[in-house]
């Protein structure tokens, strides 16, 4: 039984219970049917003592998480007696006394004063039978005494809290309150009230027994919270009388500190007082006796453990149990993540994780074919793999094929290895070779259409710094190439225009990105910041040298019930000779909607986005929208465009659909030019 679900009493000095010769009710005998504290406890065994599962809603993965491990301690069954390990005589405590007030009026004698309806609430009064004090029922209390106080003082601080006054008739439950108050002080191993008759009434006499003197402290079994950070806990001090009541306080103080901590089954299991007057204070620690993984038909067992932020032998915490299984869904293998804790055989104060997962497609094949005049019939082949032979490696091939030319017309090949080692840093790179149409816009509109060839190469390579930072590296070679002209402005006869945008371009990209999102896929909890460095040239090589630098944030609140409130602020800024294509561009669907896709253009922009989305049904959410923003600067050379510094914004609803090929966006909003509809694939932000 942990010691924070109930209240528990135990004997200070088993052996020193007292029986009074006229009536006594000890402070440390609980009343009938008071549970007793034992001096160490262990789970009983059970096969399941908890659930804990997360869904595709964002909003359910953290919360399932913290709630079904909270549901574990609610759920744990009776605790079972443990071998003591300690010396001396067990120390009573009650659990769940949290707010005390410590008078020090009386030096070396702190005395513990509870509120009024938590001194009701304990035992201490229930050992006074209305059998024994009948006959003193209604007689008047001539005196009111303390026997074998070691100071006088002490006995002025205990008279004020008492009901029963010189003057005063017996009365039963103002004499059980007074015994409750006294007891409360925790001053004392034995509280025993006895009366006496005398001609005018009764004598009340309080025989007390003062509890021995703390000589010492020492904190066992505290492997995950220094004994340093718990001794700033404790009220009860070397050099002072021991005091119980504050005992039962610094173990909630104890407990609930390993509670915040994530520490939910760790607790204080004993303290005991040897007869060298050290206070031996226990704090039982649950391990994880062992982790099982099921369900995982393709992925590799260690592909899911490597993501777990805690292994065999640490100590169980419901924080890394929770962000654990965020990792694990975040790496979109699974379609659901369950987790229970089992009884451990070993150890019955352990546990054990079994970890079930709902492997979901990870794999995707596209087959497609599409005819212009200009190409013919064109053939189109995608082949993607997130989770290759289980491995959690990542690989994508594209290839469009046929029509008028003899050449493949577009191919691309990417391949990422999540876990080059054990810290999690990655590695991947990229081939390709494109050609698709373009159009350029100017101040009234649309100026040139055109075909461009990109051909080239990145490789990246992850640096993972801390459980939410990392730093990504990426070297990257491109050559733009003026394909084919076909309508509007022909580029080939501009010279100065055709040499500053087009050719080759080497860069080098710095991000350093902090992310502590709850769900990468549909956050609703956390943040992400990133600031980006990228270098052109300058030793690099390429036709281009300049510098741009990046800095974005990404905020997510959940408002409940699955509603969210999302943030997104970026701006950049860049130096140098950009070519048109390397601008910062805005417009369209996954900057400022209401506008023609790339419509804005510059080497210093800035840009706002707010949504709040909300749920209509099943993999159905509703999204109410503002974006605002402007890019401006860096067109000196492109006679057709002409920045501003004017501000962009819209408006506008849209719906986020999930589907088996993937979230699919679809957004109406209301530009400064009208309305506009964007259909696209993947969340926004």
């Amino acid at each position: 039984m942990n010691t924070r679900k109930k209240k528990m009493l135990i004997a200070l000095m088993t052996g020193s219970l007292m029986t009074g010769t006229v009536f006594a009710a000890s402070a440390s005998t609980p009343a009938e049917g008071q549970s007793i504290a034992t001096s160490g406890v262990a789970h009983r065994t059970q096969s399941d003592m908890t659930n804990l599962s997360t869904k595709k809603n964002a909003s359910i993965v953290k919360q399932q998480a913290e709630q079904a491990q909270n549901d574990a301690v609610r759920n744990l069954p009776e605790p079972l007696p443990l071998l003591s390990t300690l010396p001396g005589t067990p120390v009573g405590y009650f659990s769940g006394i949290n707010d005390v007030h410590i008078d020090q009026t009386v030096p070396k004698y702190a005395v513990a004063v509870l509120p009024q309806g938590q001194e009701m609430s304990l035992p201490y009064g229930d050992a006074v039978s209305d059998s024994e004090i009948a006959p003193y029922i209604g007689k008047t209390i001539t005196s009111i005494k303390f026997s074998a106080l070691p100071d006088d003082k002490l006995a002025d601080v205990l008279k004020k809290r008492l009901a029963l006054r010189i003057g005063d008739t017996v009365n039963g439950e103002y004499l059980r309150h007074d015994v409750n108050s006294i007891g409360s002080s925790g001053l004392f191993a034995v509280v025993k009230p006895a009366f006496q008759v005398v001609p005018e009434g009764v004598s009340l006499v309080y025989h007390v027994r003062v509890n021995p003197t703390v000589r010492g402290i020492e904190l066992t079994g505290n492997e995950s919270i220094p004994a340093s950070t718990l001794g700033k806990l404790l009220n009860v001090q070397p050099g002072t009388v021991l005091n119980t009541t504050l005992i039962s306080k610094d173990v909630s103080n104890i407990n609930t500190l390993y509670n915040n901590w994530g520490y939910m089954l760790n607790h204080v299991s004993e303290v005991k007082m040897d007869d060298r007057g050290i206070l031996h204070i226990r704090i039982a620690e649950a391990h994880v006796e062992d982790i099982f993984i099921r369900g995982n038909t393709k992925t590799k067992d260690r592909v899911i453990l490597r993501e777990m932020r805690f292994g065999k032998g640490d100590i169980f915490n419901k924080a890394l149990v929770s962000r654990s299984i965020q990792r694990i869904y975040n790496t979109g293998y699974f379609e659901d993540v369950n987790v229970r804790l089992l009884q451990g055989q070993r150890n019955r104060q352990n546990v054990i994780l079994e970890i079930d997962v709902a492997e979901q497609k990870t794999g995707s094949v596209t087959i497609g074919a599409g005819y212009s005049e200009s190409d013919g019939l064109v053939g189109i082949i995608g082949l993607s793999e997130t989770n290759l032979r289980g491995t959690g490696d990542k690989v994508a091939l594209n290839w469009e094929f046929g029509g008028k030319s003899s050449s493949n017309k577009n191919h691309s090949l990417s391949y990422t290895h999540p876990w080059l080692n054990k810290y999690g840093d990655s590695l991947g790179f990229n081939f390709y070779d494109r050609k698709g149409q373009y159009t350029d816009y100017g101040d009234k509109g649309a100026v040139a259409s055109y075909e461009k060839k990109t051909r080239g190469f990145s490789v990246t390579y992850g640096r993972s710094r801390s459980e939410y930072t990392g730093d990504y590296f990426t070297l990257e070679a491109k050559n733009n190439e003026y394909s084919r002209y076909l309508s509007g402005l022909n580029y080939t006869q501009d010279e100065t225009y055709f040499k500053n945008n087009f050719g080759r371009v080497h860069t080098l990209t710095w991000s350093h990105v902090f992310d502590n999102r709850d769900n990468v896929f549909d956050p609703s909890q956390g943040k992400r910041l990133a600031f980006t460095g990228i270098m052109a040239g300058h030793g690099l090589g390429g036709n281009f040298n300049y510098t741009k630098l990046i800095g974005e944030a990404r905020l997510y609140r959940a408002l409940g019930h699955g509603h969210v409130a999302a943030l997104r602020v970026m701006g950049g800024t860049a130096f140098g000779s950009l070519p048109y294509n390397d601008l910062f561009t805005l417009g369209g669907a996954d900057t400022i909607r209401g506008y023609e896709d790339d419509e804005f253009r510059g080497n210093k922009m800035y840009a706002v986005t707010l949504e709040y989305r909300y749920p209509i049904a099943k993999k159905i959410q509703g999204v109410v929208f503002t974006d605002v923003g402007n890019a401006w600067g860096g067109t000196e050379n492109i006679s057709w465009y002409h920045s501003s510094h004017k501000v962009h914004e819209s408006a506008g609803v849209g719906f986020r659909v999930t589907t088996p090929i993937g979230p699919v966006r679809l957004d109406y909003a209301w530009g400064q030019n009208g309305g506009k509809f964007h259909f696209s694939f993947g969340g926004k932000f």
